[in-house]
């Protein structure tokens, strides 16, 4: 297909925009707040905290459009009228709470990846900095080191979420079966290489997002708090 039909498969794409401002806005704030209200010896990890809080919002908000955005890049020959009668017909199956049956897998992804993530990107983000780096070396190398240690323990998960969430439609048992029993499942079936399939590809993916939207938000925050103090 080509034309407007293949641009369709952009939308949910672009609705992770407003889902990365969400999350990084609301983190930012919980982080401040934490670190004011407990003592020094628990700031290490409050950021794992906030992260944590943030993260559960965000995907209560944007589970269901991850599951489309999940459904198209399972069936790339999908066009976007086909994904929404797969969708419609997931709905009168299994009901409009269905939508959210992924979040619970996304949890089991999401959770580990942000407690690692947070707490090794801040510990090493402070050490870059004590040995004199600037704000943009300082959360790039956080954030590699974060990203990399959470996405090797997050990454059986993320195998599991996907299989589950590209079933809608095509398995009217979706989601029945439970984010441990699918993991259980893939491990019989193709042992420890099964649970890792596809991780450079996410590895490649995930180091650079994770570098760039933190610098971004981090370079942001301190122009303008740079500005409000002029």
């Amino acid at each position: 297909s080509s034309g407007i039909n293949a641009e369709w498969p952009l939308r949910p794409g672009l609705m992770m925009m407003p889902s990365a401002v969400l999350y990084f806005t609301m983190f930012d704030m919980l982080r401040d707040k934490g670190r004011a209200r407990f003592a020094e010896k628990y700031h290490a990890f409050v950021p794992s905290i906030a992260g944590i809080t943030a993260r559960c919002v965000n995907i209560g908000i944007f589970s269901p459009v991850e599951l489309v955005r999940i459904k198209m890049q399972s069936e790339h020959k999908l066009v976007y009228s086909k994904i929404k009668d797969s969708i419609r017909n997931h709905i009168q199956r299994n009901g409009v709470k269905s939508l959210w049956d992924g979040a619970k897998s996304q949890l089991f992804r999401d959770v580990p990846f942000t407690v690692v993530y947070w707490y090794l990107q801040e510990m090493y983000k402070i050490k870059l900095r004590k040995n004199g780096y600037g704000t943009l070396a300082s959360n790039c190398g956080g954030a590699f080191v974060g990203g990399s240690v959470a996405t090797l323990i997050s990454h059986p998960f993320e195998v599991t979420k996907t299989q589950l969430q590209s079933n809608v439609g095509v398995n009217s048992n979706y989601g029945s079966s439970g984010m441990v029993r699918q993991l259980i499942n893939i491990f019989k079936i193709s042992g420890t290489k099964g649970l890792y399939v596809g991780l450079a590809p996410r590895m490649i993916k995930v180091l650079p997002s994770c570098a760039i939207f933190i610098t971004t938000f981090e370079g942001l925050k301190e122009y303008f708090n740079s500005k409000n103090n002029d």
